[in-house]
C-alpha cells in the first residue's frame, strides 16, 4: 500500500496554518522584529515535516524507500510554503499593510548606527527601498521556507528509514 494521497496537504496546510497564527499573534502584539522569531520558524517548518513524515511512515506496510519519502516530505513542505506566500501576499497588501512602512523604519534606525549612513540618500531612495523589501519579502517566503521543508524532507526520509530499519531488525530477532 502506497502513502495515502493528499495527507501531504492536510499536513502542510496545518503546519503552514501554525506558522500563519504564530506570525498574526507576532504582528499584533509587535515582536516580529525579535530574534527568536526567525529560529521558532525554523523549528516548527523542520520539526512539522520530519513528524508528518513520520507519522506517514507505517502506512506504507514496510515498502519505505527514500525517494518515496523525501517526495512526500517535499510536497507537505510545498503545501507548506504556498500557504505562507498567500498569507504574506494578503498581509503585506490588506491584513497588514503597515508592516512595510515598520520594516522600513526598522532597518532605517540599524542603518543609522553604521558610520557611512548618508541621510539624503536615504530619503531620495525610500520608495524604490518600500518596493525591493516588498518583493525580497515575498521572495524570501518562499525560498527560505522551501529550503526548511527540503532540509525537514531530507532528515525526515533518514529517520524514518532508520527507525524502520531498527523496527525490521528488532521483529527478526524475535
Amino acid at each position: 500500500m502506497m502513502i495515502e494521497q493528499k495527507t501531504h496537504i492536510k499536513k502542510g496546510m496545518l503546519i503552514g496554518l501554525i506558522l500563519i497564527l504564530l506570525d498574526i499573534a507576532l504582528q499584533l502584539t509587535h515582536n516580529k522584529f525579535q530574534l527568536w522569531v526567525a529560529n521558532t520558524n525554523i523549528a516548527i517548518m523542520l520539526l512539522g515535516v520530519i513528524i508528518a513524515m513520520n507519522i506517514q511512515t507505517p502506512k506504507t506496510d514496510g515498502k519505505i524507500v527514500f525517494s518515496n519519502l523525501f517526495g512526500y516530505g517535499f510536497r507537505v513542505s510545498v503545501v507548506a510554503v504556498c500557504a505562507l506566500f498567500i498569507y504574506n501576499v494578503l498581509s503585506v497588501y490588506v491584513v497588514f499593510p503597515g508592516y512595510l512602512t515598520e520594516l522600513y523604519e526598522h532597518n532605517l534606525a540599524e542603518a543609522q548606527k553604521l558610520p557611512n549612513f548618508d541621510a539624503t540618500k536615504v530619503a531620495e531612495n525610500k520608495d524604490m527601498a518600500m518596493k525591493v523589501m516588498r518583493t525580497s519579502l515575498l521572495s524570501m517566503v518562499v525560498m527560505f521556507n522551501l529550503a526548511i521543508g527540503i532540509t525537514g524532507a531530507l532528515v525526515g526520509s533518514i529517520i524514518a528509514l532508520l527507525v524502520e530499519s531498527f523496527n525490521l531488525k528488532k521483529v527478526s530477532q524475535q
